[in-house]
């Protein structure tokens, strides 16, 4: 109890600090500061009461837009990134990929993958039925 006293206590010189126009105020009304800090435990800094003692306060206080926690994770995500790790994971990464690559090379036929890409239009006559690797010319353009 003595500890919430002295804080509300200690909040209250703080707004008094922050806004001066209450000692103006107190002083032209004769109002006590007891009255005044009554008004500050019930209704708190940001109320309209504090019109009436020529303060502007916001009505609520300031509420942050939705998804600034999330962007305030990423930044702070961000901030503590090291790049040397950062690089050293990217590194191993891209050796995992290289040696996926090289398996998938090493399961696929050699000897298709070499005649596609030394001759990509190579099976494409008579449909890609094409066995052996003589030239058949179609059949409309056979001499007998």
């Amino acid at each position: 109890m003595v500890g919430k006293k002295s804080e509300s206590v200690n909040a209250f010189k703080a707004f008094v600090k922050k806004h001066p126009e209450l000692i103006k105020a107190v002083r032209e009304q004769k109002r006590s500061w007891q009255d005044i800090f009554d008004e500050y435990v019930l209704f708190g800094e940001h109320h309209e009461v504090w019109k009436q003692y020529g303060i502007t306060t916001e009505d609520e206080p300031r509420k942050k837009p939705k998804g600034a926690n999330e962007i305030m994770r990423v930044l702070d995500f961000i901030s503590n990134i090291d790049a040397n790790e950062m690089q050293e994971h990217l590194n191993s990464f891209n050796g995992v990929l290289t040696n996926i690559q090289d398996l998938i090379v090493q399961f696929q036929p050699q000897s298709s993958q070499t005649e596609q890409q030394a001759y990509p239009f190579y099976n494409m006559t008579n449909g890609g039925q094409n066995t052996n690797n003589a030239f058949n010319p179609s059949p409309y353009f056979r001499r007998d």
